[in-house]
């Protein structure tokens, strides 16, 4: 018996010393691994640790990031990684701010650390605005009827998932009431949302005559009444990457009155028209920021199908659109930003309610008190930035809510160059402006401050010498 003891000890022992034999094989083949890993400049995200985000779920936060935990990442570009990220961030819309730094280890890995200083997410405010394309035309009439008036409600970062609810009831100019619920896309899953917009209008624009808009008020009836329902649905193929399907009913019930002055506002001589729509976008967007660019590319591609025949006298129309945004750091202080937008309609005689001109969605510097109708644009915007005061934060000891206590601002100096054609089949006599080549020019000042706000303060010169000084709010380039 005592042979066997130790026999059996002397076995354990045995066991014991070629298990730590190969624990430490181990231990030296991954030191080498590690050691390797340092000699080639890579490192493993081991962590990232999450701060700041009361409301806002970790999963969204991290569905923004470039890199995610166990990715390989070289070490000379831990910079531009964080410096991507933090942009990406910031581009949600949910922070003011956000502060990302990172940790090397000793086990060559490393540890992120990422701080978010959260927006205020609850908007009830009322509505006081102008119901014009722009703050310059709206100044031009002089038509204080032209005022919208109501309340607005909306919830950004709903249940912390950076889901949306609004609802919004206008008065004044445009009867509105508008419910919409949308949901964003995370990697693996596609975004939804819904909406339902019901207006009524007892003054609208009926006709374009000398390049600008007749207006015409009825006291009796209204003017216009219009049903729009959206479905739409998100993927987010990579993380610049999305697309976008979409279908639309869309009802206008216009008055006689209306049809009158211009038989061809809807269909020729009809006085309501529904028709349903479907839309695929593709976007890439990998900006520096998506409230006010100084660096990156922006590329956007649209098909549109107005009607399927389902109802007589139903519109039918392809739609075919495309823009490329390209902002370049040229200076310490110089940016170059560029705008190529293109729009074809297969329709020659869209509804006038449906003009897809210049003027509307976008427009020519110099020219924001005229239209230019038509079926088919071409557009290409250019400027050249000068950072005059680089942007700066300041605290207010004053606010007690966080949410506001810190403000940031920025100041740019601007000269910009616009031209485009927009194609119409047999404008009217007095509308001069479609085919034929049209520019604009000038120099502002642009203020950029929190919450995605940007003034613009524009001295324009259009190509028949007429000059002003116009006014813009969050105008793209």
């Amino acid at each position: 018996m005592g042979k066997a003891c130790y026999n059996a000890v002397k076995f354990n022992c045995l066991c014991i010393v070629m298990c730590f034999s190969v624990l430490m094989s181990y231990a030296e083949v991954k030191s080498a691994a590690e050691s390797q890993q340092a000699r080639d400049g890579y490192v493993i995200v081991q962590q990232i640790v999450i701060s700041g985000n009361k409301i806002t779920k970790p999963r969204v936060i991290l569905n923004e990031l470039i890199f995610h935990q166990g990715d390989k990442l070289m070490v000379d570009k831990l910079g531009q990684v964080v410096k991507r990220s933090r942009h990406n961030l910031l581009n949600t819309a949910l922070f003011n701010y956000v502060s990302i730094r990172y940790t090397i280890q000793s086990d060559n890995s490393v540890v992120f650390h990422v701080s978010v200083d959260e927006r205020w997410y609850w908007w009830v405010f009322p509505i006081f605005e102008v119901a014009d394309r722009n703050l310059s035309a709206f100044f031009n009439s002089g038509d204080w009827s032209r005022v919208n008036y109501g309340v607005y409600l909306k919830r950004d970062n709903f249940r912390g998932r950076n889901e949306k609810i609004i609802a919004r009831v206008r008065l004044g100019f445009t009867t509105q009431i508008l419910l919409g619920y949308m949901s964003p896309e995370y990697n693996r899953r596609g975004g939804w949302g819904a909406m339902f917009d019901f207006r009524m209008h007892d003054q609208l624009p009926y006709m374009t005559e000398g390049n600008q808009q007749l207006f015409k008020a009825l006291e009796t009836e209204l003017a216009q009444v219009t049903y729009t329902g959206t479905l739409y649905y998100t993927i987010r193929s990579g993380i610049y990457n999305r697309h976008r399907f979409e279908a639309f009913y869309n009802q206008f019930s216009v008055s006689d009155s209306i049809i009158d002055l211009n038989p061809n506002y809807l269909t020729p001589d009809a006085n309501r028209l529904q028709f349903i729509e479907l839309r695929y976008e593709y976007e890439f967007d990998k900006r520096d920021s998506k409230v006010y660019p100084l660096k990156g590319t922006r590329l956007r591609a649209n098909v549109t199908q107005s009607g399927l025949g389902i109802w007589q006298d139903e519109l039918n129309n392809l739609k075919l659109g495309a823009q490329l945004d390209k902002h370049i750091r040229v200076g310490p202080r110089w940016h170059w930003s560029s705008l190529l937008y293109g729009e074809y309609n297969t329709s020659n005689s869209l509804p006038y309610v449906m003009n897809a001109g210049s003027g509307y969605r976008s427009f020519l510097n110099g020219y924001e008190l005229y239209v230019i109708d038509g079926t088919r644009q071409g557009t290409m915007k250019n400027q050249m930035l000068f950072t005059l005061l680089q942007p700066r934060m300041k605290k207010l000891g004053f606010m007690p809510l966080t949410q506001f206590a810190k403000i940031n601002y920025a100041f740019y100096l601007k000269a910009y160059y616009d031209f485009g054609y927009v194609w119409q089949d047999n404008p009217p006599i007095t509308n001069t402006f479609a085919n034929d080549w049209q520019y604009g020019y000038g120099a502002g000042l642009d203020f950029v401050t929190f919450y995605d706000m940007v003034w613009s303060f524009n001295y324009s010169v259009n190509k028949f010498n007429q000059h002003g000084f116009f006014v813009h709010f969050n105008l793209a380039i």
